[in-house]
C-alpha cells in the first residue's frame, strides 16, 4: 500500500511571514535564513560523522573556534582524532 502526501508550499507568503516576525527586510531575512541553515546543516553533518571538524566549520562559514562554540551550544560531542585535528587546523587557515 502506498500513500501520496501533497504539501502546499508558498515561498513568497512564507518569506513575507518570517520577514514580518523578524522585523527585517526580505534581503536581511534571506541572509539570516541562509546563514542559520548553513550552521544547522553543518551541525547535522558533523553530528552524523559526514564531515570533519574543519569541513564543518567551512560549511557553516565559521572559524574553527566559532564552530567549536556552536557544537558546544548544541551539545554535540567532538568526534575527533589526531588526523582530524590536523585537517581542521589546515581548513581553518584557508580563506572562506
Amino acid at each position: 500500500m502506498s500513500m501520496t502526501i501533497s504539501v502546499r508550499y508558498e515561498p513568497k507568503q512564507d518569506l513575507d511571514f518570517i520577514t514580518g516576525v523578524l522585523g527585517l527586510t526580505r534581503s536581511e531575512t534571506l541572509r539570516s535564513l541562509i546563514d542559520e541553515g548553513r550552521k544547522m546543516k553543518a551541525l547535522q553533518l558533523y553530528r552524523h560523522g559526514k564531515v570533519s571538524l574543519g569541513l564543518g566549520a567551512k560549511v557553516a562559514k565559521l572559524t574553527l573556534s566559532e564552530f567549536l562554540d556552536l557544537l558546544k551550544e548544541h551539545n554535540v560531542k567532538l568526534n575527533i582524532d589526531v588526523e582530524d585535528a590536523k585537517s581542521a587546523l589546515a581548513y581553518s587557515r584557508e580563506d572562506l
